[in-house]
């Protein structure tokens, strides 16, 4: 057991260890798993996506792929909007939540400073998809702005109140 003069209990008392809220501990561990899979996601098609394209444009391909795809059309038209998409948008997304995760970890560790990388990293996620994704597939961007919004808000609450 070690002992403490006093003095060092006093201040012990006075400046315990900031302790994480467990609403911040729940939202970090959501954002580490996110930021996680779609970092590997991004950074496996960025890899891949040279393959990926000779299969799209592959006939046998799409042929077995009937075996085991109900709706072969609907597979095809997903995989032809993938593909459309430009490779280089992969690497930036992955890089972007590779931010995006350091960030959740400096708030893991009640730092200030991971509030701002993880909200500008999300910013440029949505700006990402917008340029690359949204402009060529058409896709709204309401629903990822309206998420975005709501996880920085999250993260806002927790920068005010217990982040150093």
């Amino acid at each position: 057991m070690e002992e403490y003069s006093d003095n060092q209990q006093f201040n012990d008392f006075e400046n315990p260890e900031p302790q994480r809220p467990t609403g911040l501990t729940i939202a970090c561990v959501l954002s580490f798993i996110n930021a996680g899979f779609q970092f590997l996601g991004n950074i496996i098609s960025f890899l891949a996506y040279n393959v990926m394209r000779e299969l799209g444009q592959s006939e046998e391909y799409l042929e077995m792929m009937e075996k085991f795809v109900p709706d072969i059309d609907e597979f095809e038209t997903q995989m032809q909007a993938q593909l459309a998409v430009s490779r280089i948008s992969y690497l930036l997304m992955a890089l972007a939540f590779a931010a995006s995760f350091i960030g959740v970890l400096q708030m893991w560790y009640l730092k200030k400073n991971g509030f701002h990388i993880y909200a500008i990293a999300q910013i440029l996620i949505l700006i990402i998809t917008a340029i690359f994704v949204a402009g060529v597939t058409g896709a709204s961007m309401v629903s990822p702005a309206i998420l975005t919004a709501i996880w920085i808000g999250i993260y806002f609450i927790y920068y005010r109140k217990a982040l150093q």
